[in-house]
């Protein structure tokens, strides 16, 4: 193992970090170290070692604790899959000693606060759904007189120090869209936005220095538990599929230039169709994955690894190009407690032709 590359996985236990593990360790050169403040989901991290982290709050003693382990591990990458991980160590990342490939605070910046990226995506002349930042209840009532007998998007801003996250629910009258932003006590904190009825795209992608590296498009079909949220939409994909559209690439592409034109590092900017069709950008996030990227690595696309060549000036993976790393139409298929599985729609498509009666004869 001496002569393996020691990489610090973050939050190990959570969903993201999970995933990127299990990419990571598809790769023969590499031993991963990884820490959780939870004693609990510590215990699922797929690392050889596991530690015990304190919280994030306050930031120092974290600070001095990563410094620490690194020191003792002999670590010499960070990768993180949170952005609140990403966002303290790109903050501090003259105090350890570890090499990492992450994005400038600016565009942290933009990637956590929506109504910000909102308004440069729209001061850039990007495809956005309209959309009102509500600080009283005439702005709801505004949005409506626009864009009713639609239902009314009303979601969390993303802006930092204010305690609303997502809340996101497709309001159908004033009087509802009021009582969710109350509930929430949301003023100032929340937004109402055009109800998009399209299809619901992402675009992963990997910048070094404001040149896109390597990029992926996908559909999300279908989420985990969708009951348990207002939208059906829990952030947590069971089926998605690969697609491989210029619109997006070039949509995607934009965005991420238009928060830093010198981007580094990963970002994925998430999109929904309007009633023609057309790709509106919702919002980016910067500085990580996302949960679902193992997918890509399952395929041959593994991005962390990427993350990690990038960060050590190595050569890059043989599957690396700019647009479309993956062929159209490949699905990743899971649930809680079962699954992932990777297949195809050809697959798809033979067992619902097939009949119930010969589906374990396709097997």
């Amino acid at each position: 193992m001496g002569n393996k590359i020691r990489v610090l996985v973050p939050s190990s236990g959570g969903p993201g970090s999970i995933n990127m593990c299990r990419s990571l360790n598809m790769v023969p050169d590499v031993e991963l170290i990884g820490f959780d403040a939870s004693p609990h989901y510590l215990l699922l991290s797929e690392t050889s070692q596991r530690w015990l982290a304190p919280k994030r709050t306050p930031p120092e003693a974290w600070i001095e604790w990563l410094a620490d382990l690194a020191a003792k591990t002999g670590a010499e990458v960070f990768l993180p899959n949170t952005s609140p991980d990403a966002l303290l160590f790109a903050q501090h990342k003259e105090r350890f000693n570890l090499l990492s490939f992450l994005p400038s605070e600016r565009a942290f910046k933009a990637g956590e606060e929506k109504w910000l990226s909102y308004n440069i995506f729209l001061e850039a002349g990007l495809p956005v759904p309209r959309t009102w930042l509500l600080n009283k209840r005439e702005d709801v009532a505004d949005a409506f007189d626009i864009l009713s007998p639609a239902p009314v998007w009303i979601r969390g801003a993303g802006i930092p120090g204010k305690g609303v996250g997502v809340a996101s629910l497709p309001a159908r009258t004033v009087q509802q869209a009021i009582a969710w932003v109350e509930y929430w006590k949301g003023w100032g904190m929340m937004t109402a936005s055009e109800y998009l009825p399209g299809r619901n795209l992402t675009w992963l992608a990997v910048y070094q220095d404001g040149k896109l590296v390597a990029s992926q498009g996908r559909e999300r079909d279908a989420y985990v538990i969708p009951h348990v949220s207002p939208s059906g939409i829990t952030g947590a994909p069971a089926i998605s599929h690969t697609v491989n559209r210029q619109d997006i690439n070039d949509l995607g592409a934009k965005a991420v230039l238009a928060v830093d034109p010198a981007f580094n590092g990963p970002a994925f900017v998430d999109f929904k169709e309007d009633e023609d069709g057309q790709p509106r950008i919702t919002e980016i996030n910067v500085g990580r994955l996302g949960t679902t990227h193992h997918f890509y690595s399952a395929a041959g696309a593994n991005f962390p690894e990427l993350l990690l060549r990038l960060a050590r000036g190595e050569r890059l993976p043989p599957w690396v190009r700019q647009h479309d790393v993956l062929p159209e139409d490949l699905y990743w298929i899971r649930t809680l407690d079962g699954g992932p599985v990777l297949t195809d729609a050809r697959r798809i498509n033979d067992l619902l032709s097939a009949g119930s009666d010969q589906l374990s004869a396709l097997d």
